[in-house]
């Protein structure tokens, strides 16, 4: 499975998943997320693989919404720790990745140029 981001601006996020999934089918996902000021993000994705309508039914196609809150929100203590949800239409096996905590974008993305130029105004208050 190979991942491309792209930062859209405004807060956005789009993420494409090209590769082979857990069932052995092939295909991509493209997700779209926002993230708010306070930390939380919501998105939707969707996923179109290989397997016929008789081994995944509609078409081989899956969606759904996703939402992460900081747990430092809840908390209010610093941490970089998130939950998150998944609200999908099916729970088969056709588009399943595995579910990778910690991913590296997630960890290097706040270190994104425009991410720490807009924190400087905050570093020299």
């Amino acid at each position: 499975m190979v991942s491309f981001y792209y930062e859209l601006g405004e807060n956005y996020t789009a993420q494409l998943d090209v590769g082979k999934y857990l069932a052995g089918d092939k295909g991509a996902t493209i997700s779209l997320t926002r993230e708010f000021a306070n930390g939380w993000r919501i998105g939707a994705f969707a996923t179109k693989t290989d397997l016929s309508d008789e081994e995944f039914g509609e078409g081989s196609f899956d969606k759904g919404i996703t939402l992460s809150v900081p747990i430092s929100w809840a908390t209010g203590s610093p941490s970089r720790d998130r939950a998150s949800t998944e609200l999908s239409s099916l729970s088969r096996d056709g588009g399943a990745k595995v579910n990778v905590k910690g991913r590296l974008y997630d960890k290097v993305r706040d270190a994104q140029s425009v991410k720490l130029y807009d924190g400087w105004g905050r570093f020299w208050r």
